[in-house]
């Protein structure tokens, strides 16, 4: 499925999830309907750290569609680090990355091997 949009209410609640760990980093998985991202499919287990996070991936329920990462920086930088890189290899193909002060303008999608993504947003 190609990837093309994200409903912005998902940014919003994207952002209030990295507020609410702050100063730890937020993560959670995406899933997409019809190219568009709607939905973090939030993992049992999952460790939020102050300077990374770790979920595993074989806790997704059945069924669900996972097509890549949502994560939060608790500083004001929202590129991708190498770990982030790593991990961006390993989980699908759409990223977001989101950091301070955590608003509609601060976050940024990526593709697996870290360059940017143009997402459309939906509201």
């Amino acid at each position: 499925m190609r990837v093309w949009a994200i409903d912005i209410g998902l940014v919003d609640d994207i952002n209030e999830s990295a507020r609410s760990v702050f100063p730890d980093e937020f993560l959670c998985m995406l899933s997409a309907e019809d190219g568009v991202i709607v939905d973090m499919v939030l993992l049992p287990g999952t460790v939020y750290g102050d300077s990374h996070s770790f979920l595993n991936q074989w806790m997704a329920p059945a069924g669900i569609n996972t097509i890549g990462t949502a994560h939060s920086h608790p500083g004001y930088d929202n590129r991708p680090s190498d770990d982030d890189l790593s991990l961006f290899s390993n989980m699908g193909g759409i990223h977001i990355i989101t950091c301070q002060p955590y608003d509609r303008g601060s976050w940024r999608a990526y593709l697996s091997n870290g360059e940017e993504a143009d997402l459309e947003i939906i509201y």
